[in-house]
């Protein structure tokens, strides 16, 4: 669906991690892109202002980069290019200003940003934030759903990097929590919250929800997860789980777009998503070669289904 309940355009806020480029960099490379001009906030943070697509925040991606009375770490993180990534921050946008990031990329790539696969340890993601259509309408129940029958299968086709595999950012949802999932069909967030909290205590997932449940319904978010990493509460999904290949040519931004879409096209096949709800409830989740047998279950169901899978 691409609008909202209330008839607005659906946006999607963009997050990409890279290295080869400090902070500074980035941000020239922002603003010579799309325009603009650039602002200084807290230690290693910048924000281009008024750029074609909206402000756009550049950040060494670290938490540590907010201790400023320790000048040690910062000296070390003076010099962490490479191993602490840089992260490109986008406010929410609509489809046509997504797709204009692709040009941004170029850009950084030729700069000499590099991604996921340039070296070990480097488990950089892109994060698309796409706005629920309601916290009530049917179609937000059924893409989490959708995304947790379809996990298997997405991680094989984004071909996860074997270093974001191994490190514990975009874990894969346990088996236990889908089956739940797909026996009891929560009509609700605050159903869905109760279930999850049995199974899953991190946001450090392909999907992670806390950001959606924080906005839905704070005390009860607080309630069933107790001490979670700090998240802001909005009103979107927030999938990470997407490699970021930023710095190879044939890569763009459309693969993590792909995916995601994948997810919605199957949130929205009643059909389908009944019979891998189904399928799913009957399959050997435990038994070794499990998901890679899931995920030729899926493939032939998509394909029975006239559902398109990403290319």
């Amino acid at each position: 669906m691409t609008e909202t309940a209330e008839g607005e355009p659906r946006r999607t806020g963009v997050e990409i991690e890279f290295a080869g480029l400090n902070e500074v960099q980035a941000a020239d490379v922002v603003f010579q892109t799309f325009g603009g001009h650039i602002e200084e906030g807290e230690s290693h943070e910048l924000t281009v202002i008024g750029t074609v697509i909206g402000d756009i925040r550049v950040e060494l991606d670290t938490v540590l980069r907010k201790k400023k009375n320790i000048p040690l770490l910062q000296m070390g993180l003076d010099l962490a290019t490479g191993l602490v990534p840089v992260e490109i921050i986008t406010g929410p946008l609509t489809r046509e200003k997504v797709a204009r990031l692709d040009a941004l990329t170029d850009a950084l790539r030729q700069a000499g940003a590099t991604g996921t696969r340039d070296g070990l340890l480097l488990g950089f993601g892109v994060h698309l934030n796409p706005e629920v259509v309601s916290l009530d309408d049917p179609h937000t129940m059924q893409t989490i759903l959708a995304y947790g029958l379809l996990e298997p299968w997405l991680r094989r086709q984004e071909d996860l990097d074997v270093t974001r595999r191994l490190m514990p950012f975009v874990n894969q949802w346990p088996s236990a929590f889908v089956t739940e999932l797909a026996r009891s069909r929560p009509s609700s967030l605050a159903d869905l919250m109760v279930v999850m909290a049995r199974h899953v205590q991190s946001r450090n997932h392909g999907l992670d929800l806390f950001p959606l449940f924080a906005h839905a319904n704070e005390s009860l978010y607080n309630r069933m997860f107790p001490e979670p990493d700090k998240t802001a509460a909005r009103p979107t999904f927030h999938f990470r789980l997407p490699d970021c290949r930023i710095d190879e040519a044939d890569w763009s931004l459309a693969q993590a777009w792909k995916l995601w879409w994948t997810v919605e096209d199957v949130a929205q096949n009643g059909a389908l998503l009944d019979s891998l709800r189904k399928a799913w409830i009957d399959h050997m989740h435990t038994a070794p070669g499990a998901d890679k047998r899931w995920s030729d279950k899926v493939d032939r169901m998509m394909r029975d289904h006239g559902v398109e899978a990403v290319q």
